[in-house]
């Protein structure tokens, strides 16, 4: 959490996006929830998404329900929706957390 804290400070909070891949967290995972959480503290975004597998399905829902409610996602952006995945995700993502999908 340290390096989150001096990274973002002064010079870096003036660049227009600064992403932080938090590396395929699972949503089962308490112990890097909780670090997600203090990643959020530290950082303080402006925008946190959450990029999900439109072919994982339903699934999806279940990881973006879980990060939603343990940080307050401003969207949703769903990769591999050219493949043969239907969007049933999308929808219910949409209904589940109330949160946009992006694109």
């Amino acid at each position: 959490m340290k390096i989150c804290g001096r990274r973002f400070s002064g010079r870096t909070r003036r660049r227009g996006c600064v992403l932080i891949d938090t590396a395929g967290r699972l949503h089962i995972d308490e112990e890097l929830m909780k670090e997600l959480q203090e990643i959020r503290r530290e950082v303080n975004p402006r925008e946190i998404l959450l990029v999900a597998d439109a072919m994982t399905g339903q699934d999806a829902v279940n990881v973006a329900k879980k990060f939603n409610e343990t940080l307050d996602l401003h969207g949703v952006i769903l990769t591999k929706l050219d493949g043969d995945a239907r969007g049933g995700a999308a929808l219910s993502i949409k209904a589940v957390t109330g949160k946009p999908i992006k694109s």
